[in-house]
């Protein structure tokens, strides 16, 4: 029992593919593919325009109703739309090969068969045609290189052409590759076969289904783009308002974080500002100006200096007050001892030397110079000795210099001279001690800035601490002369000038504070009428500016929601192109795969393995035999790599809307079997898309034209010659010299009837014209109706099944009232050679009468006796 078959609707298809994946998606994504199905071509810039208005409706970006866009059909009729291609005409042509100019093909809507000998020049008309649809085996179409003026033009034809139901119309062919609409067309030639057979190819075109998925991709672009603008549009790189609010103001933060979130309620609030409130504006004017002007801040950054002043000079005289005179006193009487005892040493150690500067200042900082430099040195512990250099002169040492030196490092190194640095380095470290505590200079400036200043300071005082501030200074002398300091009075002077300076002091600091907490209430005062004042103001402003920024808001909300959109258009167009992959590179291979099948079937072809090399990348195809190890060149006869080419030659055009079909002699290498089983094919073909067929097998040929006698008008035939040097041309015909009684019969009839009306050597003319076609209908009378075809002319084959039909009753008779009028109409017609003797004998009308007459007598009593 045979397996149902699944219902349509069940069925995967590229179509149904994309109608699931729109039915899927928001509406206008359903309104953009309905478009997209209906005109099949780019979408306009109005129809992306209304799409983009469908989108901001369903986004709620724009006010309105929503439009409802209902779920897409999946009915093959809604989604073909496609317009078949016929072509009508083929004139015209120039600078094709040698072809000669003014020849016309007028094509058959179904059936075209153009039939010519080798160099006839019937493969020119094919090379245009092959140019015009840009196959893979296009050729170039070369002029007559023969001739030097015509090889520089380009060639050129003009196509009659018809889309659908419409209007015929014609394009001019000027040599482009790929015309439009010519670039639909199918060319099978001996080329083709190759490429058809072992060829990794990619398909020639994509089902009109499939197309539509880049169209559908343009236009989600476009309306993405459409979207992109808008946000550009209202997105606003500056703030414009926030100038026009004081920081200090609690608007201010709210318009500086002007946006999508921003609270429009709260800002309305925030603007309304009642007739009180705007009332008290001067008075809060004119309070502000007031307290701006009387502010004790002054005031208070002088009584902050004196406060300073103050500090510094009780620091600096407690620092003169605590001056150790006992401790100087002593220290100054180690140094004088110590200087006394080291000079009288050195003086006996040096006497009757007759040294020049002795113990001048010079002369000792130079001793003590070299000293310094000899403990840098490695040498200095055993320096000087006898017999070495002078480390300074380098000059060798005598007795004497050597006892000289040791005098120099002695007065250098020796008790007296210790105990005498160390005296003085003790006076030394009291009198940094005392400048570092003390900058009488300093001392001195803020004494006058506080005298000057009033800082509650009486002037005996003020004389008291001056004098104070001048026994300081005379004290710093003294120990930077190393003289002697006496001062008997030192803490009672002390605390005296220390008790001016500290009254002082609190007297400040209690005017500090009334300064500070009246500058305190004061400001505090300004801060609350500034502060209700910028209140005010800013309030006033925002009710001003309150439109554009209600404005500015809204737009910020539909660019926060148009944003959420965009990132959604990139998972869009990722489903979109998965859909698109799987209907390319899935359902494009197998409805392929289905329709070769069932060519191979219908011609025969051997069985090779089909290999889909693309399905994860270029949809290609690729065939093999013997398990997919070996191309099939390698293993079929040609005859056999022609069936397998022609196979998918049509699978492939079967995959295309209606679109002529041409062959270039598609037979060859087929047996005569294989070439019925095409014939078969390529009128069955005609009867869903135009076929062309350009070819010089004869049996070929009238093997076709016998499938039409019955339907005459679906055929067209043309003869395709040459003339000498004239190339190509074309007539119209009905058989290549395969004629029946009837039409013959007719055409005679026609003849005699024109010879009677002529006169002349135009009568003459008619009347041979007339033998010619007699001596046709002689044949054609043998052929078909005492033969019964058993045997044809241009067929291969004897049709033993016929033998039992032949009329051999009345064969005798037949022949002996036939034979004679064959022969003479041998002796009338020019294209057979005459004995010098008949060559002057032309026939005569009534002769012609009479023979038409024998032969249509011989024919009927042929026909009864049967």
């Amino acid at each position: 029992m045979k397996e149902a078959s699944a219902p349509p609707s069940q069925i995967i298809t590229v179509r149904s593919l994309l109608v699931g994946w729109a039915n899927e998606q928001d509406a206008w994504v359903r309104h953009l593919v309905s478009e997209v199905v209906a005109s099949r071509r780019t979408m306009t810039d109005s129809q992306l325009d209304a799409i983009h208005q469908t989108f901001l409706l369903e986004k709620a970006l724009i006010s309105g109703d929503p439009v409802t866009v209902p779920k897409l059909s999946d009915d093959a009729s809604l989604m073909d739309v496609s317009s078949g291609l016929c072509l009508t005409q083929l004139r015209d042509l120039k600078n094709v090969n040698a072809l000669i100019e003014g020849q016309i093909i007028d094509f058959n809507p179904k059936l075209t068969i153009i039939f010519g000998e080798n160099a006839c020049g019937k493969t020119g008309y094919v090379r245009v045609l092959k140019k015009a649809a840009a196959v893979r085996t296009v050729e170039e179409v070369l002029p007559d290189v023969s001739q030097a003026h015509r090889a520089k033009q380009p060639p050129s034809a003009r196509i009659g052409f018809r889309l659908g139901q419409e209007k015929s119309q014609e394009a001019e062919w000027k040599d482009q590759a790929g015309l439009v609409p010519f670039n639909r067309i199918d060319v099978f030639d001996s080329r083709a076969s190759a490429l058809h057979v072992d060829g990794d190819l990619n398909y020639m075109y994509t089902p009109g289904e499939l197309a539509r998925f880049p169209l559908v991709q343009q236009g989600i672009e476009g309306v993405r783009s459409r979207l992109d603008h808008g946000v550009t549009d209202r997105t606003q790189t500056s703030n414009p308002f926030l100038l026009q609010f004081d920081r200090q103001s609690r608007i201010y933060p709210l318009i500086d974080s002007l946006g999508a979130a921003t609270d429009l309620a709260q800002l309305k609030a925030l603007s309304t500002v009642n007739d009180a409130e705007t009332r008290q504006i001067p008075t809060l004017k004119a309070e502000v100006e007031a307290l701006q002007t009387t502010n004790p801040a002054a005031e208070l950054k002088l009584a902050e200096a004196v406060k300073q002043h103050l500090e510094a000079l009780i620091k600096s005289l407690s620092a003169i007050g605590r001056f150790d005179v006992v401790k100087y006193g002593k220290g100054l009487e180690r140094l004088q001892k110590a200087q006394q005892q080291y000079e009288k040493a050195t003086q006996e150690s040096f006497a009757g030397l007759p040294i020049p500067g002795l113990f001048k200042d010079e002369w000792r900082r130079f001793i003590q110079a070299g000293e310094e430099y000899l403990k840098t040195l490695d040498e200095a512990a055993k320096y000087p000795a006898g017999g070495e250099e002078c480390l300074y002169c380098r000059q060798p040492l005598s007795r004497e210099a050597v006892a000289l030196l040791e005098k120099y490092r002695d007065y250098c190194n020796n008790d007296l001279r210790t105990e005498l640095d160390a005296a003085e380095r003790e006076i030394e470290a009291i009198r940094r001690e005392f400048q570092q505590r003390v900058d009488f200079a300093d001392v001195e400036r803020r004494v006058g800035e506080v005298a000057g200043n009033g800082a509650g300071i009486a002037a005996e005082q003020l004389r008291q601490i001056r004098e104070f501030v001048g026994k300081g200074k005379s004290i710093q002398d003294a120990i930077e002369s190393r003289k002697a300091v006496e001062w008997g009075d030192q803490p009672a002077k002390n605390a005296r000038v220390l008790k001016y300076l500290e009254d002082a002091q609190a007297h400040n600091n209690e005017l500090l504070r009334d300064l500070t907490e009246r500058r305190d209430k004061r400001q505090e005062a300004l801060g609350e009428r500034q502060g209700k004042l910028l209140d005010i103001e800013s309030r006033l402003k925002l009710a001003a500016l309150m439109p554009q920024i209600e404005k500015t808001v809204e737009q910020a909300k539909w660019v926060d929601k148009a944003k959420i959109q965009q990132r959604k258009f990139q998972g869009l167009l990722r489903s979109l192109t998965e859909t698109s992959k799987i209907a390319s590179e899935q359902l494009l291979n197998r409805d392929f795969e289905r329709h070769f099948n069932e060519e191979c079937k219908t011609l025969r072809a051997p069985a090779v393995t089909l290999q889909f090399p693309g399905r994860q990348g270029q949809v290609t195809r690729k065939k093999a035999v013997a398990g997919g190890e070996h191309r099939p060149s390698d293993v079929l006869s040609e005859g056999e790599q022609k069936v397998i080419a022609l196979a998918d030659f049509l699978a492939e055009a079967s995959l295309k809307p209606p679109a002529p079909v041409i062959f270039d002699d598609p037979i060859n290498s087929l047996d005569y079997i294989r070439m019925k089983e095409v014939v078969t094919r390529i009128v069955a073909l005609s009867d869903s898309r135009q076929v062309i067929v350009f070819t010089h097998n004869i049996w070929f040929t009238t093997e076709m034209l016998a499938r039409f006698e019955k339907r005459p008008e679906d055929c067209a035939y043309y003869d395709v010659t040459r003339d000498d040097m004239k190339i190509g041309i074309v007539s119209k015909g009905t058989h290549p010299r395969s004629d029946t009684v009837s039409n013959l019969r007719g055409r005679i009839n026609t003849l005699v009837q024109s010879a009677e009306k002529a006169s002349g050597e135009t009568q003459a003319a008619l009347i041979e014209k007339a033998y010619e076609l007699v001596r046709n209908i002689c044949e054609v009378i043998v052929e078909q109706e005492l033969f019964q075809g058993v045997t044809q002319r241009y067929q291969p084959n004897v049709m033993m099944t016929k033998l039992s039909k032949i009329n051999f009753a009345g064969l005798e008779a037949a022949v002996s009232a036939i034979n004679p009028i064959f022969e003479d109409c041998c002796r009338y017609i020019g294209s057979h050679s005459q004995p010098l003797e008949t060559l002057n004998v032309r026939p005569t009308l009534t002769m012609l009468k009479s023979d038409w007459k024998k032969m249509q007598d011989a024919r009927e009593a042929c026909m009864k006796k049967s």
